[in-house]
């Protein structure tokens, strides 16, 4: 199929002369690969983000689907005196949307569908599963994934990113389409189905990552690396268009569209994508000449084997090592964010989020924002020389890692004070922007000619800190009606985790080229090891 769909385009795309080329030549090949993997990083996080969404309209769900939180009581006191703290005007008035929230959803909720085992599609209705299945269809996006940057990185070394990603993409928008009917079959189906894509969703990164160190001039690599936060351009993105959908439609539209969207994107990704500036047929010789040569020492042009690929070099490295400790850091806190907070905030706090959405995207705004400014600096500060690239990552790691566990700590201590928590959220997550320049790089810097490979092995034990938020947020506060407190202490965990990862990498890091970065012949490999 891949073959076809090459041949098919040859004439408009394939050779330097074609139309397309000429009508791109303007605008530089590199910037145009950014463009792609920024793209296929968004879809990732659209499929990522469509069960969580629309388990909301699939599933029954409880009529007053609110809790009263510790800040209803709180915020008739505070209204007396509301006019010191301008921010109370906001977070009266999403409070005070609660019941008529409540009401709204009793009086529009729809009835399950009979169990009498027939296939309605397009009816709107929802499925009549216990809260558990919910609970288990948004999880296993997870356990798809962490085995999936595994395969990604070996993947990428096998085939080249752009046909891991390829494949791993149809798979994903296939399985998007069709999965309201795998819903109608039974639950424990769709489940299945979602694990898969959390597979493909795995490989995207880490085959990403490849295409970073095959494209990028060493001083614009932090720039490159920037694209990769087009996941959380879609997690802003994606929550209102599905949402959206869902609401004006209904929930089966909310699969049908973005696949189909993805389908399209995907024609792009095949004609406009190539492995290296070597394979490219419309890049100019001046550019290609510029990022060969300036590559030139670090970069191979030919695709390593499994059998060439350093393994146990890569497990045994201190600064590998290190860098595991702080990407699991920067994921800890992610995932923190994302499978906690709307919990904390509604469960904890008692504030309906419904006209609160936009102020709740805000967070993952800012860390795209910040983070094109901490990669155009990472850059600067490179080409200029004014510090190592061992500092440069190390001392990022403040920025990533120790500034916004501080911030996440005084989440915990604003009470009821929406704005402000929200603030803090921001800068939380706008500083952790950095994480472009820190642990999002740092594969790059020990080892560019298997980046690509190394980050999958980072991003696979890293992936676990998604499976271990949801059970510990359970168990410390969740048993204990969400109390405030009980949430402190979830923050600290948080910001514990993530500043000890922080000071792990600033003992172990590195940012140097490794030894085994070099490819050298199976045969030669195995007659070192021998000689050990």
């Amino acid at each position: 199929m891949f073959r076809s769909v090459q041949e098919s385009t040859a004439g408009l795309f394939g050779s330097p002369d074609s139309v397309v080329w000429r009508s791109l030549k303007w605008i530089p090949t590199r910037v145009i690969i950014c463009v792609m993997m920024f793209t296929a990083c968004w879809t990732n996080y659209m499929c990522r983000l469509q069960m969580p969404i629309l388990a909301v309209p699939m599933i029954k769900a409880l009529p007053g689907n609110f809790t009263g939180g510790a800040c209803q009581d709180e915020s008739r006191a505070r209204r007396a005196i509301s006019w010191l703290d301008p921010g109370a005007y906001l977070e009266d008035y999403i409070l005070s949307e609660r019941l008529e929230a409540a009401q709204d959803s009793e009086a529009k909720i729809r009835l399950p569908r009979a169990a009498d085992g027939s296939m309605r599609l397009f009816s709107g209705e929802p499925f009549d599963w216990v809260p558990s299945i919910r609970g288990q269809l948004i999880a296993a996006y997870s356990y798809g994934n962490v085995p999936g940057n595994f395969l990604g990185g070996l993947m990428a070394l096998r085939w080249g990113p752009k046909k891991a990603i390829l494949w791993t993409s149809i798979v994903a928008a296939a399985v998007s389409l069709i999965s309201p009917i795998l819903a109608n079959l039974h639950w424990a189906v769709l489940l299945v189905s979602r694990i898969i894509i959390g597979v493909t969703g795995g490989v995207t990164f880490p085959a990403c990552h490849t295409l970073v160190a095959k494209w990028s001039p060493p001083d614009e690599r932090a720039r490159f690396v920037w694209s990769l936060l087009g996941g959380t351009f879609g997690t802003v993105f994606t929550y209102p268009m599905v949402a959206g959908i869902a609401q004006t439609i209904n929930w089966e539209s909310g699969w049908y569209i973005p696949a189909l969207l993805m389908v399209i994107w995907i024609l792009f990704w095949a004609v406009l994508t190539y492995d290296s500036p070597a394979e490219h047929p419309g890049i100019s010789d001046e550019e290609k000449n510029y990022i060969i040569q300036a590559q030139a020492g670090t970069i191979r042009t030919e695709k390593p084997s499994l059998a060439e690929t350093p393994i146990k070099e890569i497990l045994t490295s201190i600064p590998v090592i290190s860098l595991i400790f702080c990407h699991f850091g920067n994921m800890f806190l992610l995932f923190f964010y994302q499978n906690s907070m709307m919990i904390y905030l509604t469960n904890a706090l008692g504030f309906h989020l419904a006209k609160g959405g936009l102020a709740a995207g805000l967070p993952w705004a800012g860390r795209m924002i910040f983070g094109f400014f901490f990669s155009w600096a990472g850059d600067t500060i490179k080409k200029k020389e004014l510090v190592s690239v061992t500092v440069l990552r190390k001392g990022a790691t403040v920025f990533s890692h120790f500034i916004p566990g501080i911030f996440l700590i005084l989440v915990g201590y604003v009470g009821c004070r929406f704005v402000l928590a929200n603030v803090f959220l921001v800068l939380a997550l706008g500083f952790n922007g950095a994480a472009s320049i820190s642990n999002l790089s740092n594969n790059q810097d020990l080892s560019p000619n298997f980046a690509g490979f190394l980050y999958g092995i980072i991003n696979t034990i890293a992936g676990t800190s998604g499976m271990i938020i949801s059970p510990m947020v359970e168990e410390i506060a969740g048993k204990y009606g969400n109390t405030i407190d009980r949430w402190q202490t979830l923050f600290w965990i948080g910001a514990g985790v993530c500043i000890f990862c922080m000071v792990v990498f600033l003992f172990g890091g590195s940012g140097n080229i490794q030894s085994w970065n070099e490819i050298r012949p199976a045969d030669e490999r195995r007659r070192r090891e021998g000689r050990e």
